[in-house]
């Protein structure tokens, strides 16, 4: 079975279903530091490449489809392609503009319209200096950049890749950054001004979201109906290490609509698989998400009790959970400790593992390797 058969197996919970053998990704940094220690080189990672960027861990959607994927770790461990990410673009199409550079740094109005620093001399997340949408004139204004003509996103040889699609081997996502109606919002307006918006303006958020669940919507029924997706996610990352950022009332008053709406929409273009993608403890937001019909989980990072939520939900589709810190500089002991873990969820089918995000370059190539190859050999023989 190819890649895309195993990921719709192994959702679909198909008894004795092969299971993906995947990562979703590796900072630049770790592939770079792994030449070093062993790994073959079949392509270089290009010298521009900031070591904090993500080498996702998945087959290119098509050539010259724009992120940077792995060429290096699949072929040497013999892995699967991850679920490929249909690019997208749901900014106003602004004109990247340079506010100010210098040898240290560059300061830039980006297709959003957000105004960011980024370093040049190291790896580092892009400082926000201004966020383009502070309150309702904000916000009218912005929704005026859109002009309804979404074709134009739509790749330049749409035909032809729709065409090349359809025989593909490997499953294929659509959504991600910074599609979400917690995420998308923060992304527009910062942390601060979303939360004081749902106290200060709620009819701002509400508005917010449902204008942009409608964009959204017009936009990808576009792709939906060209090519056959395998899911879709929704981005939140509403959550930290002590738990959910919101309440549950206010999930429930400025979430959960258009949750319910956006999943009853990709279930009438044929996906009704939908993965809401969420760092952090997720405890007190799982059962508010799967009563909006959200069908999915990810990246589980493992502060989670993944064994418990497979038991409160066991139809629940889960993927990632697999514990990083024991390959960082762990024993094989600890290693083993944490596939045993991880090896009695994925045996109730639903699940498929892998590091819980990226793979970071404090991970040395002796122990990535030694994990990789115990859990490929767990889902071999389902020891």
């Amino acid at each position: 079975m190819n890649a895309r058969e195993k990921f719709q197996a192994v959702m679909s919970f198909e008894p004795n279903a092969p299971n993906l053998k995947a990562e979703f990704g590796y900072w630049a940094a770790a592939v770079r530091r792994w030449f070093g220690e062993g790994l073959p080189k079949r392509e270089e990672i290009p010298p521009g490449v900031p070591d904090g960027d993500l080498v996702r861990g998945e087959s290119p959607i098509w050539k010259g489809a724009g992120d940077l994927t792995d060429r290096n770790v699949m072929p040497h461990l013999g892995l699967d392609s991850y679920l490929a990410k249909f690019p997208i673009d749901l900014s106003p199409m602004l004109k990247t503009e340079i506010v100010e550079e210098t040898g240290e740094y560059r300061i830039f109005k980006d297709g959003f319209g957000i105004t960011k620093k980024v370093m040049k001399t190291n790896a580092s997340t892009p400082y926000v200096i201004d966020y383009p949408i502070k309150n309702r004139a904000d916000f009218e204004r912005y929704r005026e950049l859109y002009d309804g003509d979404f074709k134009k996103r739509l790749p330049a040889n749409w035909e032809e890749i729709k065409i090349i699609l359809k025989t593909r081997t490997f499953p294929i996502r659509l959504g991600g950054n910074p599609f979400g109606f917690s995420f998308f919002a923060r992304h527009l307006m910062g942390d601060v001004g979303f939360m004081l918006g749902m106290y200060d303006d709620p009819a701002l958020i509400k508005s917010f979201n449902e204008f942009f669940l409608g964009i959204t919507m017009e936009y990808w029924s576009l792709i939906m109906e060209g090519v056959d997706v395998d899911c879709a996610f929704i981005l939140e990352d509403v959550a930290y290490r002590g738990g959910s950022m919101v309440s549950p009332a206010m999930f429930e008053e400025f979430m959960a609509p258009c949750t319910r709406r956006f999943v009853d929409f990709a279930k009438q273009h044929g996906v009704g698989l939908v993965i809401v993608d969420c760092d952090g403890l997720i405890t007190e937001l799982v059962p508010l998400w799967v009563k909006c019909g959200v069908t999915g989980l990810f990246p589980l990072e493992a502060l989670n009790d993944i064994a418990a939520i497979r038991e409160a939900y066991p139809r629940l589709r889960l993927l990632g959970g697999v514990d990083k810190r024991p390959l960082i500089g762990g024993s094989k002991d600890e290693i083993d400790l944490e596939l045993a873990r991880i090896g009695k969820v994925m045996r109730k089918g639903g699940y498929i593992p892998h590091v819980d995000h990226a793979v970071p370059a404090d991970i040395s190539f002796k122990n990535f390797v030694y994990y990789r190859q115990k859990l490929n050999g767990i889902i071999d023989g389902g020891a």
